[in-house]
């Protein structure tokens, strides 16, 4: 069955398109293993945020969820391959439960109301929920102490940060918009979805989201520099997967119309480039 499970919750992970995937993938057995069934969980609830049109039942599913991870903690019993996977993650890396929970609160904040130019105080807690809480279970599961966490925090909110722009088009189509009112009062731009997209300061806000993003990469390899390298391989990799996204739209134009993604040569490159300047560091 274990077997079985991890194999599904692999195939599950790949199918998704996640360059995390192989960030994951070059990580020992049962670090791995764990990674996939936390993103995993992390994908379906946030497919259930994201694609399930009915108010009611999302709840419900996110509800059901809850109880789930609270019962994998509580009696330890499952129901079905992801939940035997992260089972046996919670055991193996003793990863806690408030950050699971916390995943499904910022599924929350999407699913009861859309978010639309939220103070900074949401969005921070958003941030904080559906990326920083990843960046506390990894560091567990990489075998980080509690050290670590200053920079799980600022990769997970360089990474969010960095999503917000490259998904703007994405995220209006679904009614929501995670630019800060902040900037619509540094720009004086009127408090309207239906507009932003084109409002000639657009441009400059996204170029200030992504500065804020770069700001926390660089606070993010500060941090590195005093934790042990081979056990931040793989969230390095992710890094770089993240900073060469964050790079095609960096002091760049951006189209909203055309998603940001790397092609499989971007990805070759990263690795070859990752592997090629850990050889020359020994």
């Amino acid at each position: 069955m274990a077997q079985g499970d991890q194999l599904e919750i692999e195939k599950f992970v790949k199918k998704s398109g996640s360059s995390f995937y192989w960030g994951m993938k070059i990580l020992p057995i049962k670090q791995a293993r764990a990674m996939f069934a936390v993103y995993a969980f992390c994908r379906i609830v946030d497919d259930i945020a994201d694609e399930i049109k009915n108010k009611i039942k999302r709840e419900k599913l996110l509800k059901e969820w809850e109880l789930s991870i609270k019962n994998l903690f509580l009696k330890q019993t499952t129901k079905n391959s992801v939940e035997r996977e992260l089972l046996f993650s919670i055991k193996e890396f003793n990863l806690e439960k408030k950050d699971f929970l916390s995943i499904i609160e910022g599924m929350r904040m999407d699913s009861n109301s859309n978010i639309v130019f939220p103070s900074q105080k949401k969005l921070n807690l958003y941030c904080d929920r559906v990326a920083v809480a990843v960046g506390y279970l990894s560091i567990k599961i990489f075998g980080l102490s509690k050290s670590a966490k200053n920079y799980a925090f600022f990769l997970g909110r360089a990474f969010q940060l960095t999503n917000i722009v490259r998904d703007f088009r994405e995220d209006i189509d679904r009614g929501r918009c995670y630019i800060s009112i902040k900037y619509l009062q540094k720009y004086q731009i009127e408090k309207d979805l239906n507009k932003i997209k084109n409002n000639p300061y657009l441009q400059k806000i996204f170029q200030d989201i992504l500065m804020e993003a770069d700001t926390y990469f660089q606070k993010s390899l500060i941090e590195s520099k005093s934790l042990d390298k081979k056990k931040i391989i793989a969230s390095e990799i992710m890094k770089l997967f993240y900073k060469k996204i964050h790079k095609k739209m960096f002091k760049k134009h951006i189209n909203i119309n055309k998603r940001i993604k790397l092609s499989i040569w971007d990805k070759i490159s990263i690795f070859y480039n990752f592997y090629v300047r850990k050889v020359h560091q020994k």
